[in-house]
């Protein structure tokens, strides 16, 4: 974990995430840890799967390669911004539900790579590099050190407290360099557009009692094909609001933040819910 930075400083990430943790109720951190130890589990098993069989290993490994650097900071930035979701699920909404949190299988074994060589990668290592027994021998002294024998509820946490907290570092990395983000929009407004996934969700059905009433996109009689955004929901054309979705995660509206289809631009959205969390907001 991260040092703060003397008396009176900013907090840490580290700090920001257990100043949050303290605000989830007592009762509810046995279950918390109980599904984080469950989710490490099936990482690891599915880590142990790919070291020991080396077909699939290399087909990891060979997707890995091919992705261009964008696409890698993407990934990463979508791996660590998990740990997050999981650590404090009420970020996910009321249904613990979040576009995020679920990667197809072959991007998830690409990103358990990633992480595993970030983890193992020795600073001494040749230009060839034998990935698959770096790594191998990185888990086993992982698993035979105090932290990855203990069984107690902070022996759960604490893997996702330190993902989580460089999820936030990450993402302001990646901003500061302009490498795998998305966060310029066109018109101005938002941190990108919104996620797909989130649109669908948000704009469920047209909704009834909008007869006549202006679109506040296009200013037109909104006569037909009207929907509504959650949480704040106001009314739109179906067709304005995906118009207006695709380049901004804002509501057009009240400015409310949406899902953003960008890891970076999403995590740090939720890190300023994270900081109110924190701060007892």
């Amino acid at each position: 974990m991260e040092a703060s930075h003397g008396h009176g400083s900013t907090p840490s990430s580290s700090e920001t995430l257990m100043a949050a943790l303290l605000t989830v109720p007592a009762t509810h951190l046995p279950s918390l840890a109980r599904a984080l130890a469950a989710d490490a589990r099936r990482l690891q098993h599915r880590l142990a799967f790919l070291l020991l069989s080396p077909p699939h290993f290399a087909r990891a490994l060979a997707r890995l390669r091919s992705m261009p650097l964008p696409a890698k900071a993407a990934l990463l930035g979508r791996v660590l911004l998990r740990s997050l979701l999981l650590l404090l699920p009420s970020l996910s909404g009321a249904h613990h539900h979040h576009h995020h949190l679920f990667l197809h299988q072959p991007d998830l074994d690409a990103a358990l790579l990633l992480l595993a060589m970030c983890d193992s990668y020795p600073p001494s290592a040749s230009p060839v590099v034998d990935w698959r027994a770096v790594i191998v021998d990185d888990v086993v002294a992982t698993a035979l050190s105090v932290s990855g024998l203990g069984a107690t509820p902070w022996a759960a946490l604490a893997p996702y407290v330190d993902a989580a907290a460089k999820c936030r570092r990450f993402a302001d990395a990646v901003a500061g360099r302009g490498v795998g983000t998305t966060t310029t929009t066109k018109g101005g407004g938002g941190s990108g557009g919104a996620s797909y996934a989130a649109v669908v969700a948000a704009l469920p059905r047209a909704v009834a009692g909008t007869e006549g009433e202006p679109c506040a996109i296009c200013r037109e009689a909104m006569m037909g094909g009207v929907c509504a955004l959650r949480p704040c929901g106001h009314r739109f054309h179906w067709r304005c609001a995906m118009r207006w979705l695709r380049w901004r995660n804002t509501c057009p509206c009240c400015r409310a933040e949406l899902p953003a289809r960008d890891a970076a631009a999403e995590t740090r959205r939720l890190w300023r819910a994270v900081e109110r969390m924190a701060r007892g907001g």
